[in-house]
């Protein structure tokens, strides 16, 4: 007897946006402060290290404040010293102008590696610190768990639709602009200006959370987002409102879209030229830019743009937002200081407060890590990467003093559809999840659908399909509410999370699946599919059987994180017969690989 491992994948493919936060902090008018905290990462990061560490305020009339070298390598030489604001706008826009690239929004590739190196969280790299929550999410989840967020509506800065907007390069896909945002409230955000969300007014909503730290609120006009979001958003403001103060042209000198503006009122959409190009709440910005300083991560989002960042039109964005690198000139453009005269010596660089300009190190961090292993694999060192991180933000491989709890593991059928990985180095630990998949298919070629109807598939509700991969035939059996051929079940090819396919949705609920090998095989002796829920409102019950006998039973199969998961197990003893997988629930059910064991005479 031999042992013969077939994996069927039913790659059912048819051809056819941890963080750095901030604390609120009470100041007088000229003081600002900065705090770094850094809570219990939502993927699994943790350190014994401090959880949090205030960066003292200061006090931009304080002779302390004196710099002693040029700050930022440089880039700020040219600015000494200024007359009023307007004399400080137009110093600022100029050093911003030089060097400037413009980068693509996306094109038919959208440039989502510009925010998922921008915005990755201190301790993992590959999990993104998102504007309006906490949880941080896995970079490759895009449009599902994370959008770009425009801080300057699109809307409101080019008179024109998101869609229609980002597709020139300029204001609306400068990415001093963009971060990376929790998807629900990006959409909730729509083209309201940022500012105090009123509850006595008609359509607030409270989404806060943490006493506000984290969240977000709005009404109809206003967009309220959590105090870890606040000054950070308000300075990408101060900066689209410099960077894009002046009308622009065609060559006819017509103008196209008149320079920004921030007003003290609220402004809502007007499309075309008639706009406002113009956003509001004026003095909630700079107060929320007073009391919530720079921290970690913003800088970390001011360095990538200007240099770190390379879009896919090959280069970086090749400038700074000088009002993360000096929050305090945003009072001198915008504030009361608008009028007074200014230097910069008299001011303190973000930098020398949060130490990033000095090569000294601050702490390690997982930079990738492979999170799908399939089953009869072994974890091998090559499978993850540790690195070094200094306070000026560069890193360095790390080769030795690493341990993993998994280290040389084989995955099997024992370990379930995932596993908890513990990465330790020195005072600090790295958790994150492994999901297991079945093991490779030597198939190849689409799966194919019988009853194919133009350009897409679909079927009718209690008729056997014929579906094929490879050299394995299954047929597949399905109830929905709807009837007849033009009201059964819409099928969609699928590509979120992995290759698949789609069966049912809202308007065409899946009532249940069956999936059956049309063979017999001999002694099986676990049975597996990869499957996931069509959205997090529906959940599906799994039933396992060989024959007309139940050999497993699970569930709920749902979709609260649009992960496919492994279902199924080893048998309690083997068995001869056909193999069949039975779904039942509601709304949509998303499948993505099959796979069974036994062994053959």
């Amino acid at each position: 007897m031999k042992k013969i491992v077939l994996s069927v994948i039913c790659v059912l493919t048819l051809t056819a946006c941890n963080f750095g936060g901030l604390f609120p902090h009470s100041s007088s008018t000229n003081d600002y402060s900065y705090s770094n905290v850094i809570p219990s990462s939502s993927n699994g990061i943790s350190s014994s290290e401090s959880s949090s560490s205030n960066i003292p305020s200061s006090n931009s009339s304080s002779s302390s404040n004196v710099i002693d070298k040029e700050p930022y390598n440089g880039y700020y030489v040219s600015l000494t010293s200024w007359t009023n604001g307007e004399d400080l706008k137009n110093k600022l826009y100029s050093i911003m102008r030089d060097g400037y690239k413009p980068l693509s929004y996306g094109g038919n590739t959208t440039n989502w590696q510009s925010n998922t190196k921008a915005d990755h969280t201190k301790y993992d790299f590959e999990y993104l610190d998102i504007v309006y929550s906490n949880i941080d999410i896995y970079y490759s989840e895009t449009q599902k768990s994370w959008q770009r967020e425009h801080a300057f509506c699109a809307s409101l800065m080019t008179g024109s639709p998101t869609s229609e907007a980002i597709k020139y390069k300029g204001r609306a896909t400068d990415f001093h602009n963009l971060f990376a945002a929790q998807s629900s409230a990006n959409g909730s955000r729509h083209n309201k200006n940022y500012g105090t969300a009123d509850s006595t007014k008609v359509g607030y909503i409270d989404r806060t959370i943490d006493n506000g730290f984290d969240g977000y609120s709005y009404d109809a006009v206003n967009f309220e987002p959590g105090d870890k979001d606040k000054g950070r958003l308000a300075r990408a403001l101060f900066y689209m409102a410099t960077m894009y103060k002046d009308d622009e042209l065609d060559t006819a000198n017509n103008i196209t879209m008149k320079g920004l503006r921030l007003l003290e009122e609220a402004v809502e959409y007007i499309p075309g030229n008639a706009g406002n190009f113009a956003i509001g709440n004026l003095s909630t910005l700079l107060l929320w830019n007073k009391n919530f300083g720079v921290d970690y991560l913003e800088m970390q989002h001011n360095i990538s743009v200007y240099q770190d960042v390379i879009s896919i039109d090959g280069f970086a964005q090749g400038n700074r937002n000088p009002y993360v690198d000096f929050p305090e000139l945003a009072d001198y453009v915008y504030g009361e200081k608008k009028n007074d005269a200014g230097s910069l010596k008299d001011l303190t660089p973000s930098e020398r407060l949060l130490g990033s300009d000095e090569h000294v190190f601050s702490h390690y961090a997982l930079k990738s890590a492979r999170r799908e292993h399939q089953l009869g694999e072994t974890l091998a060192p090559s499978d993850y990467e540790v690195v070094k991180v200094y306070q000026d933000y560069t890193y360095e491989p790390v080769t030795t003093g690493i341990t993993h709890s998994l280290a040389g593991h084989t995955f099997s059928a024992a370990d379930g559809d995932s596993l908890e990985a513990t990465i330790s180095i020195a005072s600090q630990t790295f958790k994150y999840t492994i999901v297991l998949n079945p093991m490779a298919s030597t198939a190849s070629g689409p799966i194919h659908l019988s009853h194919k109807t133009g350009d897409f598939d679909i079927l009718k509700s209690g008729q056997d399909q014929n579906v094929s991969y490879g050299n394995y035939n299954f047929v597949l059996n399905f109830t929905t509410s709807g009837n007849g051929l033009t009201q059964g079940l819409h099928v969609q090819n699928i590509s979120t999370n992995g290759p698949g396919i789609t069966f049912g949705s809202g308007s065409r609920p899946l009532n249940s699946l069956t999936l059956t090998t049309v063979a017999s095989f001999t002694n099986i002796d676990a049975a597996y599919i990869k499957a996931a829920a069509g959205n997090s409102g529906s959940s599906y019950e799994l039933t396992i059987k060989v024959n007309d006998e139940i050999v497993l039973t699970g569930g709920p199969i749902n979709n609260s994180d649009g992960v496919f998961r492994l279902h199924g197990g080893n048998f309690a003893t083997p068995k001869t017969g056909q193999i069949s997988f039975i779904f039942t629930g509601t709304n949509g059910l998303r499948l993505n690989s099959i796979a069974f064991n036994y062994i053959n005479v």
